[in-house]
């Protein structure tokens, strides 16, 4: 497998000289020429610079179809008209004002229409932020300081966030009592302390686990849709199950909505008939631009509140709630009807299918997984329902292919997920098939 990694390596350097130009400048400002994980890969990325529609130009000049969408972000695919008129509307008024303004009532308001569960929200600017202020909110209410996430759960980059999102199995301890790890340097040991984690899509372990801590048990944070494994839905009545044992319990359930927020008008707590206490938004709800939210039960997010003197949890920013992003939010929200929903999450539904049938053609050692408008490929023949399975993952295979997706002209993410936006059409989906059908071949499953 290796030398086939390695031809397209070289064709993806050749064809991609003023990208490895620009990413040299990029060591002499950013570490490692990287401001931004998620979108470094081996062995540099590519430079962007314009795009529209479903399609993305890079400063070599390749036009690609964009099946990742700025991490799921641009669900109505890139400068939408609607999106752009409503930003250009707005600009002249003024990019930020030092008190609020009118389009931020009218942003929370939709999202107050389309999720029953948010009965009050707070806009932030980044679904880091929302999940970390959602989490705080949790702590606040009930007194209470352990938070449970489930293994290999990403929910951004704060503190909270580095625990047991990649841990080396070596690291993991028992799969049915995994272990509190942290995955960077630089916090405290005593963060990991206040986690704990349970394996995905088990809830009989789950209410062990939960049983057992429960005393000192503010929340348990979940992600309706895995992401860092590779779009993987939760499993039928787990979501519900959790639903139960925090109503017994006690403890807050908040769900991580940063990218299922996709599935529906409703996001995932509606497709799944499951109300959380608490939900983390960001991506889509801003059309593009650096936004997050947060919100659920008054009573709990009147934490926040400054009415009667200081908000038992201090909370500013002073981009919350910006209008420009209010304005492009809203034309986003707008545009999004539920007959646009059926529309993408049917493509996603023909992508799947047709993945499926051509590895299974082939005989590569791959699967396919996702929901909605949400799709990844798996690198391995396990069925990957938690993090232990998508460990099983090919990594030299999952580069392989790509890269040899970037030299055949599509970009999914650099671990083989991606997401449709309404700008994707049925062709787009068939080339984007023929074109994993040639990688196939070229690395071997012809």
């Amino acid at each position: 497998m290796g030398q086939f990694l390695q031809s397209e390596i070289d064709q993806y350097t050749r064809e991609n000289s003023r990208s490895a130009e620009l990413n040299e400048r990029a060591t002499g400002v950013f570490p490692g020429g990287d401001t931004r994980n998620a979108i470094w890969w081996s062995p540099f990325p590519t430079y962007v610079t314009h795009a529209e529609g479903s399609r993305i130009v890079d400063v070599d000049g390749h036009e690609r179809v964009d099946f990742i969408n700025n991490m799921t972000t641009l669900i109505l695919g890139h400068s939408h008209p609607a999106v752009v008129s409503a930003v250009q509307d707005q600009l002249p008024l003024g990019f930020s004002f030092p008190a609020p303004s009118p389009p931020m009532i009218r942003w929370a308001e939709i999202m107050q229409e389309r999720v029953p569960s948010v009965e009050r929200l707070r806009f932030v600017n980044s679904g880091t932020e929302a999940t970390m202020n959602a989490i705080r909110a949790a702590r606040a209410f009930t007194g209470k300081e352990l938070v449970a996430k489930i293994e290999g759960g990403y929910h951004g980059a704060h503190d909270f966030a580095t625990v047991s999102v990649g841990t080396p199995l070596d690291k993991a301890g028992d799969q049915t009592r995994p272990n509190s790890v942290l995955i960077s340097e630089g916090v405290p040991r005593s963060v990991a302390d206040s986690v704990l984690v349970l394996p995905a899509n088990d809830l009989e372990t789950a209410d062990l686990l939960l049983r057992e801590r429960s005393d000192n048990l503010a929340a348990m944070i979940v992600e309706p849709v895995w992401g860092q494994g590779g779009m993987i839905p939760t499993e039928d009545g787990y979501l519900k199950g959790l639903r139960s044992l925090a109503d017994e319990l006690g403890f807050l359930l908040i769900f991580d909505e940063v990218i299922s927020f996709r599935l529906s008008s409703g996001g995932a707590q509606q497709h799944y008939d499951v109300k959380p206490d608490l939900t983390a938004f960001g991506k889509i709800i801003g059309g593009g631009m650096p936004v997050g939210a947060f919100g659920g039960r008054e009573d709990i997010m009147s934490v926040y509140s400054p009415e009667g003197g200081a908000p038992r949890v201090p909370h500013s920013g002073t981009f919350n709630g910006n209008p420009v992003a209010a304005a492009a939010g809203i034309a986003t929200l707008e545009a999004l009807t539920p007959s646009v929903y059926g529309q993408i999450n049917a493509l996603g539904d023909r992508l799947r299918s047709r993945f499926q049938e051509i590895i299974s053609e082939r005989e590569a050692p791959m699967g396919v997984t996702g929901i909605g408008s949400l799709f990844s490929l798996q690198f391995t023949t396990e069925q990957v329902r938690d993090y232990r399975s998508s460990a099983s993952n090919d990594n030299v295979l999952r580069q392989a292919v790509f890269l040899g997706l970037m030299n055949e002209g599509f970009l999914l993410g650099s671990r083989g997920a991606g997401n449709i936006s309404t700008a994707h059409t049925n062709e787009e989906i068939d080339s984007l098939v023929d074109a994993f059908g040639k990688v196939l071949g070229r690395v071997g499953f012809g």
